[in-house]
């Protein structure tokens, strides 16, 4: 008997775990324009994909009999048919989270009586869009987002990467609210942005206010100039934010005294390209403002002023000491 909820073909979800190995993978505009003509398709695509990606979202924050699927080391099949391999343990995992009960209750489900349209950009890029209420939304490099707005809510899915948003003001005052993987950000009028990593996400607000909300968490309100980090265990404290967090729109990362393993990871998150840094790093500091769109000359120009070595790593780069 088959595991995949009856709404969802199994065969395009099928599809839509190939597509997410897929992007994962390779996030070039090669991949991404393929991948929105098949979104484009037809609704039951777009569906299928809106299960998968909350799927994995779930299961970030999962049981242990649901997760240790997704702790099998990927480099050990990888060797062979990898893409394959991957979706494998993806639709495992879909088969655990119907037997273990997860369902797909565990955050706001987005409801299926109307597509979703998706938004992307591929890795490296940033887009400025414009949205069905007069907002206008950055998306980062490699970020997904989904819309639903209907007459009564608008929502925003955030799939992964970074979306800066600045509301407009709708006509119908709907309630807007922004879902990640992590919690549920709610707009009060405002400009904000939302990254997130691997372990966790950040909210930085620049005009005005927002709320954020962990599952089974308490409201938390960030004011303009503050950001929280936050979790699917909950959110951390409220600080004033050190720089212009949204300066990554214009092409810069700014850094004040920041440590260097959380440049790093701002600096991938922005740039597209991973940087590892090597542990005997972890205490070095970083100040200054870097070109995100000039990788290269960045992290050269970082090695100078605290006297480290920048290499090439496969697709990306990493710092250690000379």
């Amino acid at each position: 008997m088959s595991l995949v909820p009856a709404d969802v073909d199994e065969r395009h979800l099928e599809a839509a775990a190939d597509w997410f190995v897929t992007l994962a993978e390779d996030g070039g505009a090669d991949a991404l324009r393929r991948w929105q003509l098949w979104i484009d398709a037809a609704p039951a695509h777009q569906q299928a994909w809106a299960k998968v990606e909350r799927l994995q979202s779930l299961l970030a924050g999962a049981p242990l009999q649901a997760a240790h699927i997704l702790r099998t080391p990927v480099h050990e099949s990888r060797k062979r048919k990898p893409e394959r391999q991957s979706r494998r343990q993806l639709m495992a995992c879909i088969g655990v989270a119907f037997t273990t009960g997860m369902g797909w209750a565990l955050l706001p489900a987005a409801p299926e009586r109307a597509p979703i349209r998706w938004l992307a950009s591929a890795r490296g890029e940033r887009r400025l869009v414009t949205l069905p209420d007069g907002a206008r939304a950055w998306l980062g490099s490699n970020t997904r987002v989904g819309l639903d707005y209907d007459g009564d809510k608008r929502t925003i899915y955030l799939a992964q990467g970074v979306l800066q948003l600045t509301t407009g003001s709708d006509a119908k005052k709907r309630p807007l609210r922004i879902i990640s993987r992590d919690g549920v950000v709610r707009p009060l009028g405002t400009r904000l942005t939302i990254s997130q990593f691997a372990a966790h996400t950040m909210l930085t607000v620049q005009q005005h206010a927002a709320q954020v909300q962990t599952p089974g968490g308490p409201v938390v309100t960030v004011n303009a100039g503050q950001r929280v980090r936050f979790a699917s265990s909950g959110c951390g404290r409220v600080q004033r934010s050190p720089v212009a967090d949204d300066a990554w729109t214009k092409g810069l990362l700014m850094a004040l005294d920041t440590p260097l393993p959380e440049f790093a990871a701002q600096f991938a998150l922005h740039s597209g390209q991973a940087v590892e840094v090597a542990p005997l790093l972890a205490s070095r500091r970083v100040s200054g403002t870097y070109q995100i769109d000039a990788p290269e000359v960045s992290l050269q120009t970082l090695a100078e002023v605290l006297a480290i070595r920048a290499e090439r790593s496969g697709a990306g780069w990493r710092l250690r000491p000379r």
